[in-house]
């Protein structure tokens, strides 16, 4: 004669090693993945600071464009840095009621935190102006998880110099 014990306990023996190794599979598949996240991240942010440095040396569109209407942003023209175009910038940035630094990630198509600076300072726009991007940063002030620094080459009040700009995310 059969008892229904013996039966009951070895279903639940077979629940318990199912569920046991479901969750063998997903620690190991999380443990692989988990380097290649990593460095998928940094090359996005080799990328963001790429397009977003590009897009920074085009004349942006509309070619004469204010925070109103901008759709790219772009700070130079022919091939040089255009100071109204930059304090544009610095204004969607900067401690101001219209503030709009994420308008600004949202219009450079990033989700990363961005930095933009020159070799001297721009104080042709503000006195004693490190840069331009999040609020509280300085070139030598950056609360990174992950920081990629672009670099392009550009003419900035008569002068070639670099164009500097960090990315990273927090």
């Amino acid at each position: 004669m059969k008892t229904k014990k013996a039966q009951v306990w070895s279903l639940d023996l077979m629940s318990a090693m199912a569920l046991f190794l479901v969750g063998i599979v997903v620690f190991f598949t999380y443990s692989i993945n988990q380097p290649g996240e990593a460095e998928d991240n940094l090359e996005l942010l080799f990328y963001e600071g790429k397009v977003i440095a590009s897009s920074l040396l085009s004349p942006g569109y509309p070619t004469q464009w204010d925070s109103d209407n901008v759709a790219t942003i772009g700070l130079t023209d022919d091939g040089r840095i255009n100071n109204t175009k930059l304090k544009e910038l610095y204004d969607m940035t900067s401690i101001t009621e219209d503030n709009d630094y994420n308008l600004s990630k949202n219009i450079l198509n990033t989700r990363f935190d961005y930095y933009i600076f020159f070799e001297t300072n721009m104080t042709s726009i503000a006195p004693d102006l490190d840069g331009i991007g999040k609020l509280g940063t300085t070139r030598d002030n950056v609360n990174a998880k992950n920081l990629i620094k672009t670099t392009r080459f550009t003419v900035y009040q008569n002068k070639t110099t670099p164009l500097y700009l960090y990315t990273w995310e927090e």
